[in-house]
């Protein structure tokens, strides 16, 4: 994952999450300064309140410095900050801190210690934790590989559309293919990964997998995407109306 794309990610994803509502209104300004691009008023609102210790403030400082906004970018820093609001339960400080971790950018790489990290927000339905997990006991780097449980993990992160997942858990399913579901499922999930995103499209087995599948297991894997396909158009109108 490239770092720049995650943390604009994740600065979007904060709110769906925020450590508590005091805190999360205490970083207003600064997440007003930073959707302007003004990082240095973002950074002199962060700053006090991170030595107050305030998670998001912490994990928001973590940010900037993991992408170079504002600050010379210094992954080893914002390695520290992640970890201090990670150790105060904040999910996605916890979720970017086992991605360092797990990658090596200004920590040692250490996969056990990325597994950690990404436990917890996993158990709490963040869906690239799942999906780091996922892959980790697939490769069983940091755990003990066991493609079950990979694909668990890679199956309730495709479920939240994260398409790496998608692709992941299609490959895995085919490659062990203990039966006819596992075949429908690997069609089901290859082709959502491919129409869901460019890079998936270029890279997804979904020709091979299609290949191996009969016309019946073709149409039940034709229904199982439009059942999809309708379940997240209806969670969306859902968070749009803010049920």
């Amino acid at each position: 994952m490239r770092r720049v794309a995650a943390v604009l990610v994740s600065f979007w994803l904060l709110w769906t999450a925020p450590a508590s509502a005091s805190s999360a209104s205490a970083t207003d300004k600064a997440i007003k300064a930073m959707q302007k691009g003004d990082f240095k008023s973002a950074l002199d609102e962060l700053r006090p309140l991170a030595a107050k210790s305030d998670p998001n403030a912490q994990f928001l400082l973590g940010m900037l410095y993991d992408a170079g906004n504002g600050v010379v970018q210094d992954q080893s820093v914002a390695a520290s900050w992640y970890r201090k609001a990670a150790k105060q339960d904040h999910a996605l400080a916890q979720v970017y801190l086992g991605v360092l971790y797990y990658s090596g950018e200004g920590v040692k790489q250490d996969y056990k210690e990325a597994a950690h990290w990404f436990q917890v927000p996993a158990d709490r339905g963040n869906d690239l934790a799942q999906f780091y997990l996922g892959s980790m006991y697939a490769s069983g780097k940091g755990v003990k590989k066991d493609d079950s449980e990979a694909i668990q993990w890679l199956t309730k992160s495709a479920a939240q559309r994260n398409t790496r997942a998608m692709g992941m858990l299609a490959t895995l399913l085919f490659s062990r293919s203990q039966n006819e579901q596992d075949l429908v499922d690997a069609y089901v999930w290859s082709h959502l990964a491919a129409e869901s995103d460019p890079i998936q499209a270029t890279t997804s087995a979904r020709g091979v997998i299609e290949r191996y599948c009969n016309d019946e297991q073709k149409k039940t894997g034709k229904k199982a995407m439009s059942e999809w396909r309708r379940k997240w158009v209806n969670e969306a109108r859902e968070r749009a109306s803010g049920r």
